[in-house]
């Protein structure tokens, strides 16, 4: 029986997608550059490097596809993230964490369960090299987090 839950409880956790080839191409491109520096290291630098590498289509400065609200629609690795005024607060047991983001862009690489996601991103505490860093969407508590499905 522990066996056999398991396995189900495998299942459930490693969600796959069937990812859009947009999609698919950015995090392509994502995986050759972390750890290097994109363009001039700014955050949207990322983006507009991988959506070029994609051929998608995104109207500038920062409307990057489809709208799509992650409250109410499934993200997937491959959207596109942009932020304004977002404060995010994180409890422990031994402590709370509180930080805000005036604005940035990133990038969905990753989405594990119950609202954490891992972010390719770069420009993060004056690191200006791809990063993945992982974020607990139920920690935002407020401003405006944009996620875009990135279109052909």
């Amino acid at each position: 029986m522990k066996i056999l839950l398991l396995i189900i409880s495998f299942l459930f956790v490693n969600v796959t997608y069937d990812l859009p080839p947009t999609n698919a191409k950015i995090i392509e491109y994502v995986k050759t550059v972390i750890g290097k520096k994109v363009d001039g290291g700014e955050c949207w630098d990322l983006a507009n490097e991988a959506l070029i590498y994609a051929h998608a289509k995104w109207e500038f400065p920062t409307k990057f596809g489809k709208p799509i609200d992650y409250k109410k629609e499934q993200i997937i690795p491959g959207d596109i993230i942009q932020i304004n005024n977002v404060m995010m607060e994180s409890k422990t047991e031994t402590a709370i964490t509180k930080w805000k983001m005036v604005v940035h862009t990133a990038i969905l690489f990753e989405v594990k369960e119950n609202g954490i996601v891992m972010i390719a991103e770069q420009n993060v505490n004056r690191v200006r090299k791809v990063q993945i860093n992982e974020w607990n969407l139920n920690d935002v508590k407020s401003g405006k987090m944009q996620f875009y499905r990135p279109q052909p």
